[in-house]
């Protein structure tokens, strides 16, 4: 049986929460005749539609314009280009612009030497738009503005990629990138003469000739080399490197060596007596698969007299030596 002090603590809690859920309706009730009471006529409870301001684009507000043309870095010595007036553009006796254009058609490639670095454009102020041109004259860059005068043509308009130009020969406008079909057919390249034929990057850049003097073949698994021709070619590591695909072999999840592919009978390789699919174990002893073991290799054979590569061909061992004379 519950026990008298059990019976106060039940009690407690049930007017606690009788007097919680008294307080919630009191607050609901309220609410919902002030709603009902308090609403302002319909006319006058609609709020007034907010004046439009025009602002600035978003990329505009983080780089004003204005900043560049205020620092001019093209030209220190002219300065602060917002304290000059607007350039005046020519008006005829009609009141319109001398050099009207159609900004529906586009206006033909200027082929003149100016060119175009690149442009600022404010589509809220097209007076802040200006484009860096180089000049045909000097070269120099500098900074222009509708209006502006460069090298005996006019800025007419400012876009992302191209300037309208006005000019001697008409309307015409500067591209930032040139099109492919207004570079004109390209100049037909001069064969050279087979004799004068570089060597390629399968030969390490060394020229046929180079290869068959410096190569002596005593038999498939034998040759002698002249000193040069290996200080040529190490020398030119980077034609070296492409004269093969080198791809790292495993089995049984190891790297057991190394395949070359690519290698032609004539190319450098083929010439030394490597072939096509050859698995590279070891080059005097080091082992190939790790690069630690390469790079001490590489130091150590550039001097040394007899190299030996260890491969496996076609699932059988074999060796090539080389005298190096």
């Amino acid at each position: 049986m519950a026990t008298s002090r059990q019976r106060r603590f039940s009690v407690a809690i049930v007017l606690v929460t009788l007097a919680l859920c008294a307080l919630f309706l009191a607050q609901g009730t309220t609410r919902v005749l002030a709603a009902e009471l308090l609403t302002p006529d319909s006319a006058a409870a609609k709020p007034r539609a907010p004046r439009f301001t025009p602002t600035l684009p978003p990329f505009l507000g983080k780089h004003d314009p204005a900043t560049i043309l205020r620092r001019n870095i093209f030209d220190s010595a002219r300065g602060d280009l917002t304290a000059e007036p607007l350039p005046e553009i020519p008006l005829g006796e009609d009141g319109q612009p001398v050099d009207d254009w159609d900004p529906n058609r586009p206006a033909p490639t200027c082929t003149g030497k100016l060119r175009l670095v690149g442009s600022v454009v404010s589509p809220v102020a097209p007076d802040w738009s200006f484009a860096a041109i180089a000049g045909a004259s000097d070269g120099k860059t500098m900074l222009y503005r509708e209006g502006s005068e460069v090298d005996g043509s006019r800025v007419l308009a400012v876009h992302s990629s191209s300037v309208v130009m006005s000019g001697s020969t008409g309307v015409c406008q500067l591209l930032m990138f040139e099109e492919e079909e207004s570079a004109g057919p390209r100049a037909p390249i001069a064969q050279k003469p087979k004799a004068a034929k570089p060597g390629s990057d399968r030969n390490a850049g060394l020229s046929d000739q180079e290869l068959t003097e410096g190569i002596e073949k005593i038999s498939d698994t034998q040759f002698n080399i002249q000193r040069g021709l290996v200080d040529k070619v190490l020398a030119n590591q980077g034609s070296l490197m492409k004269s093969a695909r080198v791809i790292p072999h495993e089995e049984n999840g190891r790297v057991v060596g190394v395949k070359l592919y690519g290698i032609r009978r004539n190319s450098l390789l083929g010439r030394l007596g490597v072939r096509n699919g050859d698995m590279l174990r070891t080059i005097n002893g080091f082992d190939m698969t790790s690069p630690d073991t390469a790079l001490e290799a590489y130091s150590r054979l550039r001097s040394a007299d007899k190299l030996t590569l260890a491969i496996k061909r076609q699932n059988k061992e074999t060796t090539i030596d080389y005298n190096i004379e």
